[in-house]
């Protein structure tokens, strides 16, 4: 039961965090699109995508990994087996779920919770 717990979990944070950072970089790559025509910045912005995000993936994946995995042992470590995934996973959502509401809506989540308005942005 634990080690599906922990395959789940491991793999959501990744899942999660490599969307992030992929989504980052190409949101900044549109911001290049006024510069260049539509079709060559098109086969432009194509190309530079498989450059960057290829790599990218082949090693993203193994270092989120690695990383969520230890954060997630570090928890289990601290407060027990299954409390301590369960801690580690919920951190691990926060700050993810503050990265994603920055990016997507420009707000701050710490804020809003500490404020206690969470109520006014669910």
């Amino acid at each position: 039961m634990y080690r599906n717990l922990f395959r789940f979990a491991v793999m959501t944070v990744t899942i999660l965090a490599a969307n992030l950072i992929t989504s980052t970089l190409n949101n900044y790559l549109i911001t290049f699109r006024h510069h260049v025509r539509p079709v060559t910045f098109t086969i432009i912005g194509m190309i530079v995508t498989v450059l960057i995000f290829y790599p990218l993936f082949v090693k993203l994946e193994e270092w989120v990994e690695n990383i969520s995995t230890d954060i997630l042992k570090r928890g289990r470590s601290m407060t027990g087996k299954y409390l301590g995934l369960i801690f580690s996973f919920f951190v691990c959502l926060i700050v993810l779920a503050w990265f994603y509401a920055k990016m997507w809506y420009r707000i701050d989540l710490l804020k809003i919770l500490i404020r206690g308005d969470l109520g006014r942005y669910v």
